[in-house]
């Protein structure tokens, strides 16, 4: 075999041996490529959902936030209106500290004037009062007098009542007596005799007042009696006589035979025609205050 074809067969082997180790290389470049290539299409894939989140969060976020900006910026126009609403009502209250303060000043000079117009006031009241004390202690002095007279003339009145009542039944007494005379005379009778008891007796000095405590009947003799709250201390004594009376009605008269400190007890000596002594009727001493 020529020389140059043996270099061709020996060139044509190495060839052929470079082709085999390129296709072997490009075999196992292109599988390792293809697997690359297809991991970076899913690792795309993955970014482009990940991505994708990220926008949704990223979208979700700037809502978010642009409704907090929203609100903060209604927020900060309700304060600015507050603060607005504020001012308004600070000077409001400044012209009215004004006016208040003015209103003081004008009250305060009223006070001052006040308190003048008080004091020349309590002056006059003091001396009204003054006045008004000494007319009412005159009117009160004038009362009482008024009423002392007014009493005293009562207590004459009802003695005057009194009086007439007994000098009616004193002259019913002595018309019954004379009859009862004329009759002993005509018939030869004695008018009077040597033991007769004492006549009984007005108690002297000042009147003396008091009421009827008791009326009781003597078990003994079936007398009236009268207990009355008089006594020895004041000037009481056996034998006295004391007028009965009702307010102005004359009732009949007692002759005390028991006396005490206190009390004393009288036989009824005369009753009015249709009158009854009770408890508590008024006593005298006598009918005139002379």
């Amino acid at each position: 075999m020529h020389i140059l074809t043996k270099v061709f067969v020996l060139f044509a082997a190495v060839l052929s041996i470079l082709m085999a180790a390129l296709s072997i290389s490009y075999t196992v470049n292109a599988d390792r490529i293809v697997a690359d290539y297809r991991n970076a299409l899913a690792a795309a894939d993955l970014a482009r959902n990940d991505r994708d989140a990220s926008k949704s969060i990223q979208s979700n976020l700037i809502a978010a936030k642009e409704e907090e900006l929203s609100a903060s910026r209604d927020e900060l126009a309700t304060r600015e209106a507050d603060i607005r609403r504020l001012e308004a009502a600070n000077s409001e209250l400044r012209i009215n500290l004004r006016s208040a303060e003015s209103a003081r000043e004008s009250i305060t000079a009223k006070i001052a004037e006040l308190g003048v117009a008080v004091e020349t006031q309590a002056k006059i009241i003091d001396e009204y009062k003054n006045e008004l004390s000494r007319l009412r202690t005159a009117e009160l002095d004038y009362r009482d007098e008024r009423i002392d007279l007014e009493r005293q003339i009562s207590d004459l009145e009802s003695q005057v009542i009194v009086f007439e009542q007994v000098k009616r039944a004193l002259e019913e007494q002595l018309v019954e007596v004379r009859n009862a005379l004329a009759d002993a005379t005509a018939t030869g009778g004695v008018t009077a005799t040597a033991g007769a008891p004492r006549q009984p007796q007005e108690i002297p000095g000042p009147p003396v007042r008091g009421a009827v405590d008791q009326v009781m009947v003597d078990d003994a003799t079936g007398q009236l009696l009268v207990k009355v709250n008089l006594g020895s201390n004041d000037r009481v004594r056996q034998n006295s006589r004391l007028y009965v009376h009702r307010g102005t009605t004359y009732l009949g008269e007692l002759v005390i035979f028991q006396v005490d400190l206190n009390h004393s007890i009288g036989r009824v000596a005369y009753t009015a025609q249709g009158q009854q002594i009770r408890a508590n009727d008024s006593v005298l001493s006598r009918l005139s205050s002379n």
